[in-house]
Formats: C-alpha cells, structure tokens, sequence
C-alpha cells in the first residue's frame, strides 16, 4: 500500500522534472530551433531573391560558406527547391490569368 510519504515524494519528482523541463530543455530547444530556422531563412533568401550574406559581413571580416551548409542537407533541399519552383510557377500561372484592371 502506498503510504502519505511515498506520495510526498512521488509529487515531488514530478514537479522537478516539470520545472527542469520549463526552465532547461525548453529555452535549450528554442534557440536550436531559432538557429535552425534561421540559417534556412538565410538559405531561402540566398537561393531565391540573391542575398549574399558575404557581402554585408565582409567588411566585419567574416566569411560563412553557405554553400557547405547546403551540400550535406542536398537530400533534404532538392525535393524542397523542386516544391518551391512548381509553386512559383504556379503562382504565376494563376497570376497572370487574374484579371487587371
């Protein structure tokens, strides 16, 4: 039978690992993310409207070669560039069927 002191403690460890989940592994988790999310924003402008990070850390002196960042996810960004170019595609095929007025 469970007595009023296994209870203390049973509550007690879940609301350790509770907290160590909320002030540790929660912010851990966010900035990878927010650093993943990031660097693929940075991807997307390079790949569709020419941005070039280079040329505005240049004069800093630091250089961030994108380019090997691209090549090991190749497996992972094909599918999604090939996604991407039939939905712009699409986008300007029913964009220029809208009639302007």
């Amino acid at each position: 039978m469970i007595d009023l002191t296994s209870i203390i403690i049973i509550i007690i460890v879940i609301a350790v690992i509770c907290l160590f989940i909320k002030f540790i592994v929660s912010p851990v988790i966010r900035i990878a993310l927010g650093i993943i999310i990031f660097l693929i924003f940075i991807y997307f402008l390079q790949q569709f409207f020419g941005f070039d990070i280079n040329k505005i850390l240049a004069p800093f002196g630091i250089f961030i070669n994108f380019n090997k960042f691209a090549s090991s996810f190749n497996w992972l960004l094909t599918p999604i560039n090939h996604f991407l170019d039939q939905l712009k595609n699409f986008w300007d095929f029913i964009w220029h069927n809208v009639p302007k007025s």
